[in-house]
């Protein structure tokens, strides 16, 4: 295998654990309400990280990934659990929305056009977890992908999914779902791939969870 190959299946690795995390994520706010909130402003600032050097850096290092990258070896495992069954179902749904959205270029240029101006509203409240960026972030997705099908369907507790602030929390990741699934795509990552090629991401996966933990 080449070093630009492998380099390329390292990077898709990396992308599948963000998208991971963001999921995982939306699954935690759905159900219990609570949510890591380190792992979350990773995923925000990977929104705004367009002119990073590599895709690790577009999340500021593996380490900012951890839960992602023990998220998808639990999810390459044999044996998954119902919660894992449905984040399984969200990621192949958001890498499905992926390629619906590639052939809505327009839709493309607005989501790029909107998340630009994301650090003028940041410096103006201070800091990317303030509820205003987040609520902006989350009314993106939800004027451009949401319209898309199959829509996404969160489940988890009515009390915590009719909170508006929980609401805004999910929408922004899934926009980060997203973000991850593009990176995934321009990488070389193909949907089969994460069904027939599981051993080899496993393989891969657990090589950068060692690489945290080192």
């Amino acid at each position: 295998m080449s070093e630009v190959a492998s380099s390329r299946e390292t990077d898709r690795v990396i992308a599948l654990a963000a998208l991971m995390q963001s999921v995982s994520l939306v699954q935690q706010i759905a159900e219990t309400g609570q949510f890591n909130q380190s792992d979350f402003e990773t995923l925000l600032n990977s929104l705004l990280a367009t002119d990073a050097t590599s895709t690790e850096a577009v999340y500021g290092g593996l380490g900012h990934l951890a839960s992602g990258l023990k998220t998808l070896n639990q999810q390459l495992s044999k044996d998954k659990s119902q919660k894992e069954v449905a984040l399984l179902r969200y990621t192949i749904n958001l890498l499905h929305l992926e390629r619906k959205l590639a052939k809505r270029p327009a839709m493309m240029d607005l989501i790029s056009r909107e998340i630009d101006q994301a650090p003028q509203q940041i410096e103006y409240f201070g800091d990317i977890n303030n509820p205003q960026v987040i609520a902006r972030l989350a009314d993106i997705y939800h004027r451009t992908i949401s319209e898309l099908s199959p829509r996404i369907q969160v489940q988890g507790n009515p009390t915590f999914l009719q909170q508006a602030d929980n609401v805004n929390r999910i929408r922004a990741l899934l926009l980060c779902g997203i973000r991850a699934a593009i990176l995934w795509r321009q990488k070389g990552g193909r949907r089969w791939q994460f069904i027939f090629q599981s051993g080899k991401i496993l393989k891969l996966a657990t090589l950068l969870q060692q690489r945290n933990n080192d």
